[in-house]
């Protein structure tokens, strides 16, 4: 397969089969102080199981992440393994020892000020990424470049991605997706960035996940609360969590893979 194919339009189909994740500003009142869980385990041995525990903070004061010390963060999955997680930096709680599984389900506990928090999460089977490869449009502006995660879609609608974009090291973008309109074919979609532009003898890295359909659905709500004018909406909500007992963020065990590309 080429590195590169050259088109005369944009692929405008493209469109509705990826969108961004973005951060989007939540207005909170000013005594009003809530956990945020954000919580990754996945299948690959080379990084920890990590879950990260902020609190809001009174934005009319400061808009720093209060990191969370002291929780008792603790996660087993459906094989009776389990273990509690060490607290390696303020708010960062990190295991090597316990392995993520495809198929597997991995539920999360933390307690922290007398309250407890659950979450439960079944990691998806992967999806191989084969390659990582350069689509490169003529547009209006010249030659825009997209990175394609190349893979085959199982048959049988219900799957679920996210795959975040760095370029020559640095993070740029998240993407999430499902196989509506994919269902069963292979993919030959482009990722673009909106936030910085892929330039020719750039090193473009993809991590690629498949990830449970709740998850699919809080990064999706998350989309939705700032899609509106100037990326934001009037009302926004807070993004549909999949954490029991009053806290915002996700927990999510998923299936990962890391692949690059230089752009040429």
């Amino acid at each position: 397969m080429r590195n590169s194919i050259y088109i005369l339009s944009f692929l405008f189909a493209s469109l509705s089969l990826f969108s961004c994740e973005k951060v989007i500003d939540i207005e909170f009142n000013d005594s009003e102080a809530l956990i945020v869980i954000e919580g990754e385990l996945t299948d690959d041995p080379s990084n920890p199981q990590t879950i990260t525990i902020s609190k809001t903070t009174d934005f009319q004061t400061t808009n720093d992440q209060l990191f969370v010390s002291g929780a008792v963060v603790f996660i087993a999955d459906d094989a009776g393994n389990s273990v509690f997680l060490s607290e390696t930096s303020p708010g960062k709680y990190q295991t090597t020892t316990l392995p993520g599984v495809p198929g597997r389900t991995y539920s999360l506990t933390v307690t922290y000020d007398g309250k407890t928090y659950t979450s439960v999460c079944k990691m998806p089977v992967r999806t191989t990424l084969d390659s990582l490869t350069i689509l490169k449009t003529l547009g209006f502006g010249g030659v825009n470049r997209s990175v394609v995660p190349h893979f085959q879609d199982p048959a049988g609608k219900g799957n679920y991605y996210r795959a975040r974009m760095y370029i020559n090291g640095e993070f740029i973008e998240s993407f999430i997706y499902d196989d509506e309109f994919l269902d069963g074919n292979y993919n030959t979609q482009g990722l673009q960035s909106f936030n910085q532009a892929i330039n020719k003898f750039d090193t473009v890295a993809v991590q690629f996940m498949n990830v449970d359909e709740k998850v699919h659905f809080y990064f999706e709500s998350l989309e939705a609360n700032s899609s509106g004018p100037g990326g934001g909406v009037a009302s926004p909500a807070n993004p549909k969590s999949n954490i029991q007992g009053g806290a915002l963020g996700y927990f999510s065990a998923h299936a990962s893979q890391f692949q690059t590309v230089i752009s040429d």
